[in-house]
């Protein structure tokens, strides 16, 4: 195969080309912003300035394509999690746990120095090229309208002169901004409705100068929308600095941009005294930042019977996720990874339905971090799942997930047993197939906390008594999770079976 196109050189698109690379002579990257020589924030990637973190499953596979970048963001001044300490703070306690999670190898920083070093790293492979400043206007399709030939660019700079190139695949990756709705419209194709969780969530962060001599703390207060209380992450990037984030959902009463509000909305966190305890030895950066986001969107293009060939898309222009969880990373690469795996069993077995066949692949490979998400923003009042597809299990799953919860908390802190904990920071890093934790047996082991509320609830919800009907019960509320998981995935699982049981 000779040509692919990349739209947008963010993370989701620095890890499509390195993909790329593996199958095409040559690949062309464009985007819209001109780079940065250091690792500085760009202005077409709005939310850079606020933390994220590369969840486990992402790390995997990104070190599969850029080999010890993990160590060379170290040796950039990010943070090792092999040396952090985790405090997780809810309704029910708090717990701080140091788990053995040497096997993931991520560093912690900042999107820019992540992306500088990704940007680098491509920039060495010779048939990979950028082409910046530059603006995609629309696609070139042949003359049936079947198969995408290429894109139009035009210069943001300069004479805006309206050029052509060629390409035998075109994949999008230019996030929440995508223009590939209109596109298709353009050349006449009718686009299905998407799933939208209308979510209107914010979140403010801010930075502190930290100390070398304190200790590394990941620490994530989480939220009761019941009772109003706002979720919160602190976590150090590079160069002894770190990040404060507070966030809800729902539309109301916004995190404060205002340094004094800021920090009296910390005294009013589940890990308050952990935090408040912390900000007393840090040294403030800036005022506090905010961001707001107004809905999450899943696009469902593998419905359309007339997708052309020779054109795919993904990360946030495909699915877009409420970056609180520390998702979208992680699934961008996981939907490149798929892409992947497809076009190698492309050469073997030539599929003329190729792209339809990956859109759908990657809709089951995303669809447990789409309803994970979905289901923990849905507890706050105001947001709303909309859309052609029901969501399925929400009020089940956040049922089960609250009584999980306070178990996890409970056994951790009571009888020292990390099992349900280490299970559920699993689940929520999209290692764990979601099969292993909706499951009877594991029902069976939290079911029983003393007639609790969230005892209650969730036998309610389950509307049998039977143990032995509980897991086709289990099925007929909760999606299908149809997963495919790889080798390095079932071996990391075996590897950590010690820690499960």
């Amino acid at each position: 195969m000779k040509k692919a196109v990349v739209i947008g050189a963010g993370i989701a698109g620095l890890i499509t080309a390195r993909m790329l690379a593996d199958y095409y002579e040559e690949v062309c990257v464009i985007e819209r912003d001109e780079f940065p020589s250091e690792p500085n924030n760009r202005q077409g990637v709005p939310q850079s300035f606020h933390p994220h973190r590369v969840q486990p499953r992402g790390a995997l596979i990104m070190e599969h394509y850029f080999p010890g970048y993990n160590e060379e963001l170290i040796d950039l001044g990010a943070i090792s999690s092999h040396d952090e300490r985790l405090v997780v703070s809810n309704r029910y306690g708090t717990l701080t746990n140091k788990e053995d999670t040497s096997s993931f190898k991520i560093a912690s920083c900042s999107r820019a120095l992540l992306e500088w070093v990704l940007r680098k790293r491509i920039k060495d492979i010779s048939h990979i090229s950028f082409l910046t400043s530059m603006e995609v206007t629309g696609l070139i399709v042949s003359k049936d309208h079947r198969s995408v030939t290429g894109i139009y660019t035009k210069e943001r700079n300069g004479e805006k002169r309206e050029e052509q190139l060629p390409a035998d695949m075109v994949i999008d990756a230019s996030g929440r901004s995508s223009k590939l709705i209109r596109w298709l419209d353009q050349i006449g194709l009718f686009v299905p409705e998407p799933e939208v969780l209308k979510v209107s969530l914010g979140y403010s962060t801010r930075y502190y100068k930290i100390k070398s001599s304190i200790p590394n703390e990941l620490v994530m207060s989480d939220s009761d929308p019941e009772q109003g209380i706002r979720a919160s992450i602190f976590m150090r990037t590079e160069d002894d600095i770190a990040g404060l984030i507070l966030f809800n959902a729902g539309g109301e009463a916004y995190p404060s941009t205002q340094p004094e509000e800021f920090q009296e909305q910390i005294k009013h966190l589940f890990a308050s005294d952990e935090i408040v305890k912390l900000m007393e030895q840090l040294e403030p950066l800036q005022r506090p930042r905010g961001y707001r986001i107004s809905e999450s969107v899943r696009q469902h293009f593998e419905l359309m019977e007339d997708w052309p060939s020779g054109l795919l898309v993904l990360g946030d222009a495909f699915c877009s996720f409420d970056p609180i969880h520390g998702q979208g990373i992680t699934v961008a690469a996981i939907e490149a990874e798929t892409i992947g795996k497809c076009l190698e069993s492309q050469r073997m077995h030539p599929d003329p339905q190729f792209e339809r066949e990956v859109l759908l692949r990657m809709q089951k490979a995303i669809e447990p971090a789409w309803w994970l998400s979905s289901v923990a923003d849905m507890r706050w009042k105001g947001v709303e799942h909309a859309g052609p597809f029901e969501l399925k299990g929400v009020t089940l799953g956040q049922k089960y997930i609250n009584l999980f919860t306070k178990q996890a908390m409970k056994k951790a802190d009571q009888e020292k047993n990390n099992q349900l904990f280490f299970m559920q920071f699993l689940i929520n890093a999209l290692i764990l197939p979601p099969s292993e934790y909706f499951n009877s047996d594991v029902l069976n082991m939290i079911l029983n906390d003393d007639g609790s509320e969230e005892e209650l609830e969730l036998r309610a919800e389950l509307g049998v008594l039977d143990p032995d009907l509980f897991q086709q019960r289990l099925d007929e509320i909760l999606p299908s999770f149809e997963l495919e998981y790889d080798e390095q995935i079932k071996k990391l699982l075996e590897s950590l079976q010690p820690a499960m049981s």
